[in-house]
């Protein structure tokens, strides 16, 4: 039996915005709505050599930007997954846990956990384009604005076309 007893919320803005890559490590998953982070811009700020073969998302502050992304509820037994899949485990770390405060398109405030990578390069990784795509998919298939989704459309990726480990 699954354990309700302390689910957890979770803003997610990039691979796992796609319901179906966010079940494979937490199949508790549940969809509440979209929403936005205010005053933070989407960055692709480290590289993933092994599983993406370019650059994965990342949250940077800048004021006036805004990151829209999927609120999921999530099973406390699929906290630690959670972070393994973000790396939160390595050494060094790729990300670490963040509170966020992020507002529904009904204007409901929310905390919820996110991730934010601990030690950003100094300049972009363009994604894979089968990363960008599963960005794109969840984007698509959650109904993020269709404004936000152009703009998503509009990253440039690194061409490879090799196989990508999701």
């Amino acid at each position: 039996m699954t354990n309700r007893s302390s689910p957890f919320l979770y803003f997610a803005y990039g691979s796992n915005l796609d319901e179906e890559r966010l079940h494979i490590h937490c199949p508790s998953a549940g969809f509440v709505g979209i929403a936005q982070l205010a005053n933070y811009q989407l960055a692709f700020s480290i590289e993933s050599t092994n599983t993406w073969h370019g650059g994965v998302a990342d949250i940077r502050p800048m004021p006036q930007e805004v990151v829209w992304g999927a609120l999921w509820i999530i099973d406390e037994e699929h906290s630690d997954p959670l972070d393994r899949q973000e790396g939160v485990f390595r050494n060094p770390p790729a990300y670490e846990r963040l509170l966020v405060d992020v507002k529904t398109p009904a204007d409901d405030r929310v905390r919820c956990r996110s991730y934010q990578v601990v030690n950003p390069d100094s300049h972009t990784h363009l994604p894979s384009p089968a990363y960008l795509e599963t960005i794109l998919r969840g984007a698509r298939a959650i109904g993020l604005p269709a404004n936000y989704i152009r703009e998503l459309e509009a990253i440039d990726t690194n061409g490879y076309e090799g196989a990508s480990a999701h």
